[in-house]
């Protein structure tokens, strides 16, 4: 019994966090090809990389992943861009990755 909460914890999901990012712009994705985790998604591409903690599973330092179904998540990051201020954005690996990009869990919009 010890042995398998012991395992269970040690692959427990990360939440990464990111500071003062300025979104360089927002990709909407549709239907992207029936079926596959793009689909319904909403692209965050940021002026500077991505530094990811050392064994993260998010792998792709240039874009986050936004749900379609977040619509406040859309929101404050629309209106990030729109506005020009900074964002923090935290992301889970518990969440869907696609293909190295994860998915938000928050947003925060920064002056």
């Amino acid at each position: 019994m010890l042995f398998s909460i012991l395992f269970v914890s040690s692959v427990q999901a990360s939440n990464e966090r990111v500071n003062g990012l300025t979104i360089k712009f927002i990709r909407a994705v549709g239907n992207y090809s029936a079926g596959t985790t793009y689909d319904n998604t909403i692209e965050l591409h940021f002026t500077t990389p991505l530094i990811w903690p050392e064994g993260s599973l998010c792998t792709i330092t240039y874009r986050v992943m936004i749900d379609s179904k977040n619509n406040h998540l859309i929101s404050a990051a629309y209106m990030a861009y729109a506005s020009g201020f900074k964002v923090n954005i935290n992301a889970d690996d518990a969440l869907p990755i696609r293909n190295g990009a994860c998915e938000l869990s928050y947003l925060d919009i920064v002056k």
